[in-house]
């Protein structure tokens, strides 16, 4: 499958994600919400079934059906059915894209349990997305796009005991060079970028933790970027607008402090392949699924920043 067709008219592809939460549904509002801007049409792709129960109207734009001939699950639990329904609407949103029929992705969230459970064999959005379009460095960036807040995350969904052994120069740099490239994309020429640390107080010198003296400071020295500094600081500082963006560790070091200040409005936002591809970087709230409640910020943000990128 090839992602190198010629960048196509202004259509953004809206996947379904887990139709057991709340993804379609937040898809439909944020096209009801005008996310999109004149000249930049959608097409949602999944099971009609799926759209259909999330309420679909002719004027949200065309369905592309996915054509499993599944019902659309009982909403508020991961199962196989929902990730073979999520998995296959990503893959024809991608199938799209290498035909040129579509310019980029709107992913609503999915779960990485119905995935498994389904046999995808990929664990997230972005690992499958670095492999189909051949950028194997591409990265996740995420960020409250209302607010000015943005962060890369130099690992990812891995347990909390391997991110220090998985960190290394290179992917760190990767990181830093994909979270400059998008605030470049927002308009930010020279951006101001700040390191993590990986421990309490950056180390204290080695005293808490010798990764900041060993691999972060000489690394963060040549790649420009300031830091390592204590994770809380950055955070406190890119707030005060002292840093555009910060290159974060472990997922939890970013993701916290995003979703305490930004509430259910951040983006993940996938930079380093042709196209664009952003998604809603909350997940797939079953709960609030289960319940009728709906929150549709991220999936406003996310068509919006999208559909910015197009034009």
């Amino acid at each position: 499958m090839s992602a190198t067709s010629p960048r196509p008219s202004r259509t953004l592809a809206f996947t379904c994600g887990d139709p057991a939460g709340v993804g379609p549904r937040a898809a439909l509002a944020s096209l009801r919400a005008g996310a999109l801007p004149a000249g930049v049409s959608p097409v949602l792709v999944g099971e009609a079934s799926v759209w259909r129960r999330a309420g679909w109207r002719p004027s949200d734009g065309p369905i592309r059906d996915t054509g499993l001939g599944l019902p659309a699950p009982r909403p508020g639990r991961p199962d196989a059915a929902g990730g073979r329904i999520s998995a296959a609407s990503f893959e024809e949103a991608l199938r799209l894209v290498a035909r040129g029929l579509a310019g980029g992705l709107v992913t609503a969230p999915i779960s990485k349990t119905s995935w498994s459970q389904a046999g995808y064999p990929w664990r997230d959005h972005t690992e499958r997305l670095a492999d189909f379009a051949g950028k194997p460095d591409a990265q996740m960036v995420l960020g409250v796009p209302s607010r000015g807040l943005w962060c890369a995350i130099a690992t990812r969904h891995i347990a909390l005991k391997e991110a220090p052994r998985a960190l290394n120069a290179r992917s760190i740099a990767a990181c830093a060079a994909a979270l400059s490239e998008a605030l470049r994309a927002l308009g930010k020429k020279e951006p101001r970028v700040a390191l993590c640390a990986l421990n309490p107080h950056a180390g204290e010198h080695g005293l808490i933790g010798t990764e900041e003296r060993d691999l972060l400071a000489p690394l963060a020295a040549r790649l420009g970027l300031d830091g390592p500094l204590p994770a809380d600081s950055a955070w406190r500082l890119h707030v005060e607008g002292a840093y555009d963006g910060l290159v974060c560790l472990y997922h939890d070091q970013a993701l916290i402090p995003l979703k305490a200040l930004g509430g259910l409005s951040g983006v993940n936002w996938t930079v380093g392949i042709p196209f664009a591809r952003t998604s809603p970087a909350h997940g797939t709230a079953y709960e609030a699924a289960a319940a009728g409640r709906l929150d549709p910020a991220a999936a406003i943000e996310s068509a919006r920043l999208a559909a910015r990128l197009l034009l």
